[in-house]
């Protein structure tokens, strides 16, 4: 499947991964493989945008499963909607307008778990920001440029978004933003528990990579 994006993303996104982990990607709007009965299942009722982000996700995690010699398999997605990868396999799957990104391992690499965030470049509305932001990150945009505030938060947003979901299959515990207060650096990012976890103490840190990918941010981070 080609993608509207190139290989320019995926070498960019690539960079916020180890050599373990292997990246797919899929283009949205283009004709996908058909879908395993488990997973045409899942998408039954749903609307027509929804089944293509579905079925190029689905591709892309397939494709990035075979760059590990991993059969081709359904992935279906559980009652909370993440999704069901393999015995012995972790991954995340993102996308955005214009493409859908997956990121895969192997459990016998090492890793515990994945977390892939891509969102667009848009400044995040600072209506938004309460619902997003602890007061330290508030404390943080404000402390920003006034028209760079928006870009910060996104950022924030997306790098939650890659800690939520690699810590959820190992926590199975749904969380809103506040359960996360990030630090920004360039290029990384540090997310700290503001509550337990099981597996997690609060206080502990998490820690990902930023990255900017054909005009979108992502955010990987690997447990």
């Amino acid at each position: 499947m080609t993608t509207r994006t190139g290989p320019g993303r995926m070498s960019s996104v690539a960079t916020l991964f180890d050599t373990h982990v292997a990246l797919g990607q899929a283009d949205p709007c283009a004709p996908a493989p058909p879908l395993f009965p488990d997973e045409l299942r899942a998408m039954a009722g749903a609307t027509r945008k929804r089944r293509r982000e579905f079925a190029a996700g689905r591709t892309a995690a397939r494709m990035a499963m075979a760059q590990l010699s991993l059969p081709p398999v359904a992935i279906p997605m559980a009652p909370d909607r993440a999704p069901v990868w393999p015995a012995g396999v972790l991954g995340s799957i993102s996308h955005d307008r214009q493409t859908c990104l997956a990121v895969v391992a192997r459990a016998t690499s090492g890793l515990r778990g994945l977390g892939l965030d891509i969102e667009p470049m848009d400044p995040l509305a600072a209506d938004l920001w309460p619902e997003i932001c602890r007061p330290a990150e508030l404390d943080y945009l404000h402390r920003q440029p006034p028209e760079n505030r928006g870009l910060w938060a996104r950022m924030l947003f997306c790098a939650k978004e890659a800690t939520y979901k690699a810590h959820y299959p190992l926590t199975r515990t749904m969380t809103d933003f506040h359960a996360l207060e990030v630090t920004l650096s360039p290029s990384r990012f540090t997310a700290r528990l503001c509550q337990p976890l099981p597996g997690f103490a609060t206080g502990s840190e998490l820690t990902g990579r930023l990255g900017l990918a054909g005009g979108a941010i992502v955010a990987g981070v690997t447990l």
